[in-house]
């Protein structure tokens, strides 16, 4: 039993509910009693959208003689029943639907994503006017600068720290 309810579990976290589903109904030819293997198969019903079917098994669960699987039959049963909440309008956001952008031309006022040019092109010159006016080899050379720095001051606090 313990092999198939890992087996169950590990399917049921990858999202694969008809095949727990499957592998359920084999165990439970096996042990028709079990009330954790009912249990599951509750929730796998919930995940494919079979809330009434899974409710009304999670039902007859809370009367189980396993305390643990009465107990989660009523926790789950308290989720599954719970009132809908309405929420306002203002709660919500709603995101725009962005998959035609991709083949639309980008309006010239526009700023467009580019793919970066290799630095070292030498059949563009416009690319290499563009690498001249960036200066992202300073800005590397300043945060190296920088470690270097800080490498040294740690070095001489740590030389000080050992001084009477």
């Amino acid at each position: 039993m313990p092999q198939h309810l890992a087996l169950i579990q590990s399917g049921f976290e990858r999202g694969q509910y008809r095949q727990v589903l499957e592998q359920i109904r084999q165990a439970q030819s096996r042990y028709p009693q079990s009330g954790k293997l009912r249990l599951w198969q509750a929730l796998a019903q919930e995940a494919l959208g079979q809330t009434q079917e899974a409710i009304l098994l999670a039902q007859t669960l809370v009367r189980n003689p396993d305390p643990e699987v009465a107990q989660q039959a009523r926790y789950i049963l308290g989720i599954w029943q719970a009132p809908r909440l309405r929420r306002p309008p203002e709660w919500l956001s709603e995101i725009p639907d962005l998959s035609h952008l991709e083949d639309a031309e980008p309006p010239e006022h526009r700023l467009a994503y580019r793919r970066p040019q290799p630095k070292h092109s030498r059949s563009n010159p416009a690319a290499q006017a563009t690498d001249a006016s960036n200066p992202s080899g300073a800005d590397r050379f300043d945060t190296k600068l920088i470690w270097v720095l800080i490498g040294i001051l740690s070095a001489l606090l740590a030389v000080l720290a050992r001084l009477p």
